[in-house]
């Protein structure tokens, strides 16, 4: 018995604590990859048509110019925000905070489609697109327009997979833009993911011909895995998510969430590079001086001691980032940007971003203990260790709890005849 129940307890311990695997697939000709979300991110962000027609309008109307009140607002961001430059609050006052986001997208660059083409001549999605480090084209996501500022509160925007997808056949795809901006930075990532303050990124900033590759590591997951509980799987698919602000998963997402919940404790509000949800409100320009103060412990998502000597409940003030309780993603494309190549070339300034090599392994997430298979390897080892099965052990408790039952039933309706017996002599001795 001793033994039997130290092997049941080492196989529940680890349907609990690991029943996922990780298994390496390499039939590459019967998956699809997805092509990575291109991220293009201009160190001038404004249109400056836009800007003049704004600052004018503004001018005639109050006498006042906004100019340097509007850059700042496009500009800032979270690398940014040791910047900031704030109005006097005569100019500060005529743009209402809630509109941040608004006159960032309105005055943000407009993105020419023409510049863009692919070796096949197939259709890519591009979006403009509010991240920590601001306005951004995205260009293959399917997320993208979710983080639109003029899409944040429609509820009709929904997660819709229109990004690349490449079979082995098609590994001589790419991607090529020309003459998007003088000088500009480029990230790649999921088409099903945003990027943070602190991802990796090449700066285009000369003439020339600037090209380089990807190499992608795939995670798949099984369809049984989505019936498996959250706290078994440890990871959450993008159908999954986690507030009330996104519509879809992702780890960043989480991390992001936490980061602006860590914001909103510290300094009562929510910068306009992010999108607030209701019992929110977006910081003004000023305000935007309680986040520089804490931006370390933001970025780390690590409050320091002095911080929390502040408070007197530590909610939303993690210690690590470990405290936000981020689970991974279940599905995930990983991208690895090569080494660039620059062709200097006065006049010229060409993009292409394509995949080094087709991945010829992916690995899939499978369930490796279910709940039937605990059942099946318990009766297994029952009727190994004991030499008997469950069913038998079952009957037995059956017929152990069914026995003292018949016998106080027993009992019971002796009791009740000694009874109508002891009554009917009463009554006999009554008519005597």
């Amino acid at each position: 018995m001793a033994i039997s129940y130290m092997i049941l307890a080492a196989q529940f311990s680890r349907f609990v604590k690991a029943p996922i695997v990780m298994n390496v697939e390499k039939d590459y000709f019967n998956w699809n990859v997805s092509y990575p979300a291109i991220i293009l991110c201009p160190v001038n962000k404004i249109q400056d048509e836009a800007l003049s027609s704004i600052v004018n309008e503004t001018l005639d109307q109050t006498g006042l110019n906004v100019e340097s009140y509007l850059r700042t607002i496009v500009s800032m961001s979270l690398d940014t925000l040791q910047l900031l430059q704030i109005p006097n609050q005569e100019i500060l006052s005529l743009i209402d905070p809630g509109e941040y986001p608004s006159i960032s997208l309105k005055l943000f660059k407009k993105f020419d489609e023409s510049i863009l083409s692919t070796v096949t001549k197939w259709p890519i999605p591009v979006e403009d697109t509010m991240t920590e480090i601001g306005m951004c084209h995205f260009i293959n996501s399917n997320v993208a327009s979710l983080d639109n500022p003029s899409k944040w509160y429609d509820t009709t925007s929904k997660y819709s997979k229109t990004n690349i997808e490449l079979s082995y056949h098609d590994r001589d795809f790419f991607v090529q833009v020309v003459n998007y901006a003088d000088e500009y930075k480029i990230y790649t990532t999921s088409p099903d993911d945003v990027i943070m303050s602190e991802a990796s990124s090449l700066k285009f900033e000369l003439e020339g011909f600037l090209s380089f590759g990807v190499q992608i590591t795939s995670t798949r997951a099984s369809n049984e895995l989505r019936n498996v509980p959250l706290h078994l799987r440890k990871c959450r698919f993008t159908d999954e998510p986690h507030s009330n602000r996104y519509a879809v998963y992702s780890y960043n997402r989480c991390i992001i969430e936490c980061r602006i919940k860590m914001i909103t404790r510290l300094c009562g509000c929510v910068p306009h590079f992010y999108k607030k949800i209701e019992n929110e409100r977006i910081c003004s320009l000023p305000e935007l001086r309680c986040i520089v103060l804490y931006k370390r412990e933001i970025t780390t998502l690590t409050a320091s001691n002095e911080t929390l000597q502040r408070f007197n409940d530590y909610t939303d003030l993690p210690r690590t980032s470990r405290d936000c309780g981020c689970l991974g993603d279940c599905e995930a494309d990983v991208y690895q940007q090569d080494p660039a190549s620059l062709l200097p070339q006065e006049s010229l300034n060409r993009l292409r971003i394509s995949v080094t090599s087709f991945p010829k392994v992916r690995f899939m997430r499978e369930i490796m203990f279910s709940t039937y298979d605990i059942i099946l390897r318990s009766g297994g080892i029952v009727n190994l260790c004991i030499g008997t099965s469950f069913i038998s052990i079952m009957e037995l408790m059956l017929t152990a709890i069914r026995l003292p039952i018949y016998e106080i039933a027993n009992i019971a309706q002796a009791c009740r005849n000694a009874k109508t017996a002891d009554a009917q002599k009463v009554n006999n001795k009554k008519l005597k």
